[in-house]
């Protein structure tokens, strides 16, 4: 039955696809179309949960949440509703996943940064230091045995997950100064997110200061620190970050890639007919492949605008100071799996994927992932 449902939902999905577009608001599915992806059966219960997230109104990360929840109603056609409060509007983002945990609310869009605390495992989930790419983190998740890692980790703590976006790259730290070489980091105080990164970070002798998203323009632009990163170039460009740090410094090797999800209560889940836990997982599979070719485009232009419009300056370190960078990374890593048996579970995951990754990397090159042409 199970499957039928599910075969249902895709060929729907595919519609939604076609007359939604890419936007996180656009889209609209006829009431035909919706009936019938619901079965044609209105005995289906109405059912309205409510969805905290980690982002505040008007994040490009929120939008993810709004049009995750966008899917889910046109699939169940109308009967089957998520309402979205950003950050504050039910909890602070540090009190939503106990308050998925406990059931206070039914889920909640996250980042499993946040929740490192917890267990540095979760970090992994959602951010790795000089790695993986978002296509690494796709192609993982669903053909590698990454999502069962997110239902282990999550299901510790009373939680079914289901991955909305596999994020590209972050843009690198933003500075009011420029950063060419390790050196300079040393003498700057700069804002980086993760705990693994800020480890990684002491060992390199990096002072790191941490300071709210929220409150990163105003840091930089008073002085309290020297740099920060935040997201990539689509998402900086929503806390207007080069207003105040004309420098970039790039690539990002604290997170060369990420993830951000739904964590839903398990309780709350159970209670789902099975057709709108399909729904569900049809909705969030949907909403990753369409967010993932958003976010990569969206990053491009934005990219544009940044260097030829607003007089941003790109740096780069230099081929020793990655070296050294990549070393400690990998030994940051090696340690932590030493100590944390969660840790070791999902890291082993995800090395494995990339040993089945480097005969197909080694022979495609540049056509793998791309390359800038040149002329002449």
């Amino acid at each position: 039955m199970k499957k039928k449902i599910l075969a249902l939902l895709l060929a729907a999905a595919a519609t939604v696809s076609l007359l939604s577009g890419c936007g996180a608001n656009s889209g609209v599915m006829d009431t035909a179309n919706a009936n019938a992806v619901a079965g044609g059966n209105s005995d289906l219960p109405v059912v309205t949960w409510k969805m905290g997230s980690t982002w505040g109104a008007g994040n490009v990360h929120f939008t993810v949440d709004q049009r995750f929840s966008e899917i889910l109603s046109q699939l169940t056609g109308g009967r089957f509703t998520v309402t979205n409060y950003s950050e504050g509007e039910l909890c602070s983002a540090s009190q939503l996943f106990d308050y998925v945990s406990q059931g206070t609310i039914q889920c909640g869009g996250d980042w499993g940064g946040y929740w490192s605390g917890k267990d540095t495992a979760f970090e992994l989930l959602s951010t790795i230091m000089d790695d993986f790419t978002a296509l690494d983190y796709y192609t993982w998740i669903y053909q590698a045995g990454g999502l069962d890692c997110y239902k282990e980790m999550y299901g510790q703590y009373n939680m079914n997950y289901f991955p909305l976006v596999t994020n590209p790259s972050e843009s690198g730290i933003r500075s009011v100064k420029p950063i060419t070489s390790i050196a300079d980091m040393q003498k700057m105080k700069i804002r980086l997110g993760g705990v693994m990164a800020g480890k990684a970070a002491q060992k390199l002798g990096i002072n790191i200061t941490t300071v709210a998203a929220s409150e990163l323009y105003e840091s930089l632009q008073r002085g309290v620190i020297d740099g920060g990163e935040f997201s990539g170039p689509k998402a900086d460009d929503s806390l207007k970050l080069q207003e105040v740090a004309p420098y970039w410094c790039a690539p990002a090797w604290y997170q060369s890639a990420g993830v951000n999800g739904v964590m839903v209560n398990m309780d709350a889940w159970n209670e789902l007919p099975e057709e709108y836990q399909t729904a569900f997982e049809t909705a969030a599979r949907l909403c990753c492949g369409e967010q993932l070719s958003r976010y990569i485009y969206n990053d491009m232009t934005v990219t544009n605008k940044m260097i030829d419009e607003e007089g941003i300056t790109v740096t780069h370190l230099n081929d020793e100071d990655m070296a050294k960078i990549r070393e400690t990374c990998l030994q940051t890593y090696a340690e932590e799996c030493e100590i944390n048996p969660n840790f070791k579970m999902v890291y082993d995951s995800m090395q494995a994927y990339r040993e089945t990754a480097n005969n197909y990397r080694d022979w495609t090159g540049d056509y793998g992932f791309g390359f800038n042409r040149t002329e002449g």
